[in-house]
């Protein structure tokens, strides 16, 4: 029985549809906890000052994790490890890489979430103009325990590029799910015991599960850690390389949510939460249908890319956005039609009023316009990253 586990975790995906069945199977057990997570919230607190509190409180930690995390990764660590294992060549290179890239990320983290958790007081009245008093207070103490969420995330996202590399996609597809099911805990035995602290601190326990359950399939792969700083190898610096433009367009994104945080700050008690709870509610087709083709095509693409055998890279490539829209555009069609109904039924208890669900679902149908399109914009990305064309 143990054996017959492990070799399901461990087990490779041999085609795109495969790996995209998994990811999407996986992505929605999570975006299915997310709305509980979401409904739970929402239950809770309401469309108000706490839920106002709580997302904010994550702007600088996203922002970080986007920033030096997933754009490092996504850019550069997937396509470069990929062309080191291709055809079983350079494993120890490899391993030296991901090491490397393990290390950069813990330190490079670790320091600049030190730094932020520590002038955090000075720096989160920028975000949060609108709030003041005990909100903002709340918001800093908030913020602070946060931060350990990227430092774990970024140690899960390098142990998910290798995952994904080696076409291993379901420890890699189920860690958000433990990532969720953190928050959950925080939400319903934290709460009640150390207040909002303690949605700050399931955010972190779940952070830490989502890295923690990817350990035993890196292992098995056989991954070992080695304390090697290698800033001067020639791969490790393609990667940062890489990463340079990617960065960029994270932190125009990113900007853009800081800039929305701001200025529904200084309005109505609960306009942070709506526009969140929104924008939660439009990624779960997303997330489901784009992120999981997208990641399920990765590998696939950065290995023709790498082979250089483009038309097999093309015809992927155009494979995947096709089976992307013929699941988004009814999706988007379904989400303007039903956007009050889909609020109430998922988010409708508790302290979560009507008021609160009408706003929410005239926020919904203004992202219901463009979902099939964000649906294959990580595609779009994933593709210029295999060919190592961060740039465009």
């Amino acid at each position: 029985m143990r054996e017959k586990l492990k070799n399901f975790f461990n087990g490779k995906s041999t085609s795109i549809i495969s790996a995209a069945v998994i990811v999407a199977a996986a992505s929605l057990a999570s975006r299915l906890l997310g709305v509980v997570r979401d409904r739970i919230l929402a239950g809770q607190f309401g469309a108000g000052n706490e839920l106002d509190i709580y997302y904010a409180a994550f702007r600088l930690p996203d922002l970080v994790y986007s920033l030096l995390v997933a754009g490092a990764l996504s850019a550069g660590f997937i396509p470069i490890f990929a062309e080191l294992i291709s055809g079983g060549k350079s494993q120890k290179a490899a391993w030296r890489v991901a090491n490397g890239v393990l290390n950069i990320v813990f330190i490079g983290t670790a320091a600049l979430c030190a730094i932020l958790a520590l002038f955090a007081s000075y720096i989160i009245p920028f975000v949060t103009p609108g709030f003041t008093g005990e909100k903002l207070e709340l918001t800093i103490q908030l913020s602070r325990i946060m931060f350990l969420s990227p430092l774990f995330l970024g140690l899960g996202a390098v142990f998910g590029g290798i995952l994904q590399t080696h076409k291993r996609f379901i420890l890699y597809s189920i860690a958000p799910i433990f990532y969720n099911l953190g928050i959950i805990f925080g939400a319903l035995f934290l709460v009640s015991r150390f207040g909002l602290v303690g949605l700050g601190i399931g955010v972190a326990i779940g952070a830490f599960l989502h890295f923690a359950v990817q350990i035993p399939g890196v292992y098995a792969l056989g991954w070992r850690y080695a304390p090697v700083l290698p800033l001067g190898d020639k791969n490790v610096r393609k990667i940062g390389k890489t990463m340079v433009p990617r960065v960029l367009s994270l932190a125009v994104n990113n900007i853009n949510i800081i800039v929305i945080t701001a200025i529904a700050s200084t309005l109505a008690a609960g306009s942070v939460a709506v526009f969140n709870l929104a924008n939660n509610l439009q990624y779960f087709p997303v997330g489901i249908i784009g992120f999981s083709f997208a990641i399920a095509a990765f590998p696939t693409i950065s290995e023709f890319a790498a082979n250089e055998s483009w038309e097999k890279f093309r015809k992927a490539f155009s494979n995947t956005v096709r089976d992307i829209l013929f699941f988004m555009i009814p999706a988007s069609i379904v989400l303007l039609l039903l956007r009050a109904q889909i609020v109430r039924v998922i988010l409708g208890s508790g302290a979560f009023s009507w008021e609160d669900t009408i706003l929410t679902a005239d926020a919904l149908a203004f992202f219901g316009l463009s979902i099939f399109a964000q649906a294959i914009v990580p595609l779009l990305v994933r593709m210029f990253f295999a060919i190592k064309n961060t740039a465009m």
